[in-house]
């Protein structure tokens, strides 16, 4: 059986914390990455480092943290899971704050890009299982009005997520690189989107329609989708979706 070891961002809340949590029942270890601390997350094997993912200029921290808990144990299978995203602005483009707009890229695409790169670096010669997930979205591939930070810095994510896999794709101990589509969850994005007007926010309606026929998942049923799909092995840079297993 695997010893594995995750490094996973957004654990306060939503799919991050259900997921580290499914990983932790299972008995692998997690260090979890958030501005905040999850309530739930009490196992020995979970280790927290409170961080915000918009100050990029020290995400080397992270990795600090990464060698402490990982330096003294042998694990045969580490993953990275890139589940971290901003929700705001959302709104028609001209209308969204630079400040906003740089915090938003910051932590949806430019945060991933350098901590998957430092990852790669930190665990290349190592002859175990090696993985890099990202955890992406519909609107990477749908262009939405009032979307467009969002769309973009996913659809940004989804392309390095390829080139990445096809850089490790003939590496005798490359790392296994996929992007993940959980569907459409009950999370705090969503909440956000309900909160707006229709001139704020196009699909506003949308939102609270899908919220009320109860058409948005648990964040805990598509975790348990996500930690199945970690655990196997998929084409490289494959997109693939929760609602496969």
């Amino acid at each position: 059986m695997e010893n594995g070891f995750f490094l996973i961002t957004g654990t306060s809340r939503g799919i991050g914390e259900a997921l580290a949590q499914k990983i932790l029942e299972k008995g692998d270890t997690v260090l979890g990455v958030a501005r905040g601390r999850s309530t739930i997350l009490k196992s020995t094997k979970y280790h927290h480092l409170s961080f915000d993912l918009a100050d990029t200029s020290r995400i080397s921290q992270i990795m600090e943290k990464v060698d402490e808990v990982v330096d003294n144990q042998k694990f045969d299978f580490v993953c990275l899971v890139n589940n971290a995203s901003a929700v705001e602005p959302l709104g028609s483009v001209e209308k969204c704050p630079a400040s906003e707009i740089d915090s938003h890229v910051r932590i949806s695409l430019i945060a991933p890009m350098i901590l998957t790169s430092l990852f790669i670096r930190k665990f290349s010669h190592g002859r175990i299982r090696k993985k890099v997930a990202f955890i992406t979205s519909g609107s990477a591939s749908t262009a939405l009005p009032h979307e467009s930070i969002y769309c973009g810095s996913k659809a940004g994510m989804n392309m390095f997520a390829q080139c990445v896999g096809l850089e490790q794709k003939d590496k005798e101990y490359g790392f296994e690189v996929i992007c993940i589509s959980p569907g459409m969850v009950d999370t705090s994005m969503q909440q956000v989107a309900r909160s707006k007007n229709r001139e704020e926010y196009a699909w506003v309606d949308l939102a609270k329609q899908v919220y009320e026929n109860g058409e948005l998942q648990d964040p805990g049923t598509v975790a348990e989708k996500i930690h199945i799909i970690l655990y196997n092995k998929f084409e490289q840079g494959k997109l693939v979706r929760a609602d496969e297993v």
